[in-house]
């Protein structure tokens, strides 16, 4: 074989010192690549804004940390299934409303049909301006199932309001509506004055009648609950909404028990 001349070794050496700076430059390229990915990965997946109940992907995972592999690294933020509105929440919720509702006798018992009575409180037409009102709108709908006006009309100090409409609608429609009885009756008394002019209490009874043989009720018995709600409002021009209530019963040995 030939021996190379020294211009041809001094040619090598210069070709092989250019592939390394090549080699070199591409390596270089390839590990800031790998860096960027997999940072930004973990400041999507670990932004401070995801949605809540969301489970984002740690940093450790979506670059592989763990030596066992459990699948494919998986993120929801911004993926999957909206949380659910309120509205579309209430309208798969059953209602007791009749088709002609504005033209029957309002369930309150104000003796007026129910378009000129507690119709217009209940579409948002009107705001109750006394806590008769109120009263009297919060009854026909829980005799009816408006579940939207039963949390609009509840004041925020009441243990039963909820920042989570849609859970308290939920709870509401699964266990708050007296679906085992019909509504008989309201029997309001006076109000009374509270601390100040914007405090206000109503005693009341309420008949209802069990539908079914359930939890020690008879169908047909009639059970009277007895209650001293109370009701405030912000001010002289704002509505007036439910904020508390002693419940009693009519039930043997319960007479003078607070069942709330």
């Amino acid at each position: 074989l030939q021996q190379p001349s020294p211009s041809d070794c001094r040619a090598t050496n210069i070709i092989e010192v250019k592939v390394a700076l090549i080699m070199h430059a591409m390596s270089k390229i390839l590990f800031l690549t790998l860096l960027g990915f997999t940072t930004g990965f973990s400041i999507i997946t670990s932004r401070p804004n995801a949605a809540v109940g969301a489970r984002p992907t740690t940093a450790l995972a979506a670059k592989g940390g763990s030596k066992k592999k459990k699948g494919i690294a998986r993120t929801t933020k911004g993926f999957g299934a909206p949380p659910p509105k309120l509205e579309d929440v209430l309208a798969k919720m059953k209602t007791r409303t009749p088709d002609n509702a504005d033209e029957v006798d309002c369930p309150c018992g104000s003796g007026k049909t129910h378009g000129e009575c507690c119709g217009p409180f209940l579409s948002g037409e009107k705001k109750c301006l006394t806590p008769s009102d109120v009263l009297r709108s919060r009854y026909t709908a829980f005799t009816w199932r408006y579940i939207k006006y039963i949390m609009d009309t509840t004041h925020k100090t009441c243990r039963d309001y909820r920042e989570d409409r849609v859970a308290w609608a939920n709870d509401l429609n699964k266990g708050g509506m007296f679906d085992s009885f019909t509504f008989v009756k309201l029997d309001p008394s006076k109000e009374e004055d509270g601390d100040n002019e914007n405090e206000s209490f109503i005693e009341f009874k309420v008949t209802l009648r069990a539908n079914e043989d359930r939890g020690g009720s008879v169908a047909g018995q009639e059970t009277i609950i007895s209650e001293r709600s109370r009701f405030v409002r912000a001010g002289a021009d704002e509505a007036w909404t439910y904020a508390s209530g002693e419940v009693r019963s009519d039930v043997a040995g319960l007479e003078d028990v607070a069942l709330n």
